[in-house]
């Protein structure tokens, strides 16, 4: 069968992907590797120099791991995970030093928020994806100093380096008319949740139909299983896949699937290396 991959929906946080051809056990790598292998930018720890807020500096912390930096950038500009093992926060090739200071005035009539908008950053390519998120709310007369540390991490190591919070394959539903005269109201009432099928067996006697723009079909299913029997036939095609990602706004969606290849290919080549190794060893022996 021919090789094909076809962009069904692409926009700056969700990509879906027709994937033709390729074994099962290939796209669902892809996925996988989407989830732990591909690096992003997070915040790897923190020294807190003042925290009067009624937050503790632990909660702070945890927050602060959890904002989401745009990583486009840093993938071209900063060392890798492995080569960042034993750096320095000093090492601006693996680390970017992040600032937080922040104080309200005690004649203040309210609070406010510290949001990753109030991040200083070392490197003015980087910035938080949602500017918008809060991190602690400072009352009257309150204050922060925070100096943190970012670096590139992968998700195997801590789900806040993972750059996407749905990576999902799915075998693409075919929807087959048997027999068009076995379509009863019972059957077409059924299904009156989805009316592009009940146009389409009504208008066909006999033929298939791929359902690529439903997310779910265990009604289908049920409607099929029931009170549609022997005129309808729902079955999931294995050569035609469907990879949705939808991504954290660390990356772009379409990077996302470039670094899980890159990452799955490095794996190979360790695979075979090791592969290779072992082989000359047990000659040697």
């Amino acid at each position: 069968m021919e090789k094909k991959v076809h962009i069904a929906n692409l926009d700056d946080r969700n990509i879906k992907l027709i994937i033709e051809g390729f074994p099962l056990a290939f796209v669902n790598s892809i996925r996988r590797v989407i989830l732990s292998d591909v690096p992003t930018l997070a915040i790897d720890f923190a020294y807190f120099y003042d925290n009067t807020s009624s937050v503790y500096d632990e909660i702070i912390a945890h927050r602060l791991g959890l904002v989401v930096l745009k990583s486009d950038e840093a993938l071209k500009k900063y060392k890798s995970p492995e080569e960042c093992v034993n750096a320095e926060e000093t090492d601006s090739s693996c680390y970017v030093e992040i600032i937080i200071r922040k104080e309200v005035s005690e004649e203040s009539e309210k609070g406010e928020y510290v949001k990753a908008s109030d991040m200083e950053m070392s490197d003015p390519n980087i910035s938080p994806a949602y500017p918008e998120t809060p991190i602690v709310y400072l009352a009257p007369g309150q204050r922060v100093h925070i100096v943190a540390y970012a670096r590139l991490g992968r998700g195997r190591e801590h789900g806040k380096w993972s750059p996407a919070s749905i990576s999902a394959l799915k075998h693409t539903p075919i929807l087959t008319v048997l027999d068009g005269n076995k379509i009863n109201d019972d059957c077409l009432k059924c299904l009156e949740a989805y009316p592009n099928i009940i146009d389409f067996v009504k208008e066909n006697k006999k033929g298939s139909i791929e359902l690529l723009e439903l997310e779910k079909t265990s009604g289908i299913k049920y409607c099929v299983e029931t009170v549609c029997k022997d005129a309808l036939k729902l079955e999931y095609s294995k050569d035609k896949l469907i990879l949705e990602v939808e991504g954290t706004g660390a990356l772009r969606p379409e990077n996302i699937i470039y670094e899980a290849l890159k990452a799955l290919e490095t794996r190979v080549k360790v695979l075979k290396k090791v592969g290779v190794l072992r082989d000359e060893k047990n000659r040697t022996n």
